[in-house]
């Protein structure tokens, strides 16, 4: 699917109120086909995504690392402590880890983003 095919079933299939049976299409179907399988719609979307939310996207390495470091965050912006479904931190000293889920505030301590390789600046 092109980009610009792909914005206008953004444009439909993010609406608040969709109509009942609109996620049972083939059309749907395409369009969640293209967020998961072509990384022009993907970066797109969730570069719409973070700045709907005001999130500083630009900051870091890769969308994929920005988006679950924002994903990480509560509504308030605080580090998600003990959720499971949290696999990265950053703190405000710049440093980023990988939460281990043991119940406990451990982490790993990482130098490289673990999505596109690059050297994180500290």
């Amino acid at each position: 699917m092109d980009l610009e095919r792909f914005k206008q079933l953004h444009a439909y299939f993010s609406q608040q109120d969709l109509p009942e049976g609109a996620r049972e299409t083939e059309e749907y179907e395409a369009y969640t086909d293209a967020i998961h399988e072509n990384e022009e719609c993907y970066n797109w979307a969730t570069a719409e995504k973070l700045k709907s939310k005001g999130f500083d996207y630009e900051s870091y390495c890769c969308l994929m690392m920005a988006d679950n470091v924002y994903s990480s965050l509560d509504d308030a912006g605080e580090i998600r402590y003990g959720d499971p479904s949290v696999i990265i931190n950053k703190w405000d000293e710049g440093l980023y880890g990988i939460p281990i889920h043991d119940g406990g505030s451990s982490m790993v301590l990482i130098h490289y983003c673990p999505w596109c390789g690059k050297k994180i600046a500290e």
